[in-house]
């Protein structure tokens, strides 16, 4: 789907003849990415955030706001994106113990900027048994437990078509994975548990396209990121959230690493 942004230019003129057709005259916006928002919502990690993270966001929103106001020529499409491996540095498996599918969606403003604002989750329930020895003599329960793993994020990247089937591009990507476990006990001796890991990534990319058609493309994109892990939040029973944050069995911890991704999209 491609479309011409429109001008705000006679707005007042057409105000002044007919102020009922004013409410059809399209007004620019700028959105903010979906990764920037779950990212207000992660408690604890804000205070990790090194201070790149916050000239990288004064960057997308100025550009944002630049591509708002002028005509440029923007393709939209739906994609996913996959990486065969699990999260470096996550040695006890918290988020996994491969890759997550992302769904994101592209967005090509003219020829050469590309924003694409990304999502991925992972949800699975079980049971196990688990030992109780808090009493004289240790025995079993049942004990059921719900994962739920969210990774959201955005890219920018500075695109350019080398002919009319491959498309390179170099940019950033940025965002935070959130794991949290909730145990639920079947004896009353036992509290229930809540375990909240969050970690905040930020890198560079290159990414390279091959469009199959005009509205299909395959990728791969290799990566160089920043992974810095925050302490865990633990919460057992209705004690306070905050008593389990800087555990030592699981530190602080920072990971660089290069990742492979693969990618395809479909453009509207």
């Amino acid at each position: 789907m491609s479309f011409l942004r429109p001008s705000l230019r006679g707005a007042t003129k057409e105000r002044r003849s007919n102020p009922l057709r004013l409410s059809k005259i399209p007004t620019d916006c700028f959105v903010v990415p979906l990764g920037l928002l779950a990212m207000t919502c992660s408690e604890g990690l804000i205070q990790r955030f090194p201070k790149p993270f916050f000239l990288f966001i004064i960057l997308a929103l100025i550009s944002g706001s630049a591509l708002a106001q002028t005509e440029e020529k923007i393709t939209i499409g739906v994609g996913l994106s996959y990486s065969p491996f699990a999260v470096p540095g996550d040695d006890g498996g918290h988020f996994g113990t491969a890759g997550m599918t992302n769904f994101f969606v592209p967005m090509q403003f003219g020829p050469y900027i590309r924003f694409e604002p990304e999502l991925g989750l992972y949800f699975k329930s079980y049971q196990e048994q688990a030992v109780d020895s808090s009493g004289p003599v240790k025995d079993t329960f049942q004990r059921n437990a719900d994962q739920q793993i969210v990774r959201a994020g955005f890219g920018v990247f500075y695109t350019k078509q080398v002919d009319s089937v491959f498309q390179f591009g170099i940019g950033a990507r940025l965002g935070i994975l959130s794991s949290e476990y909730e145990m639920h006990q079947s004896r009353a001796s036992v509290q229930d548990t809540d375990i909240h890991y969050g970690v905040f990534y930020l890198g560079g990319a290159f990414t390279v396209e091959y469009f199959v058609s005009k509205h299909f493309s395959i990728g791969g994109e290799l990566q160089f990121i920043h992974y810095s892990f925050g302490a865990p939040l633990i919460t057992v029973g209705t004690s306070n959230p905050l008593s389990g944050y800087g555990a030592l069995n699981t530190p602080e911890q920072d990971v660089w690493s290069t990742n492979e991704v693969l990618s395809a999209r479909f453009w509207f």
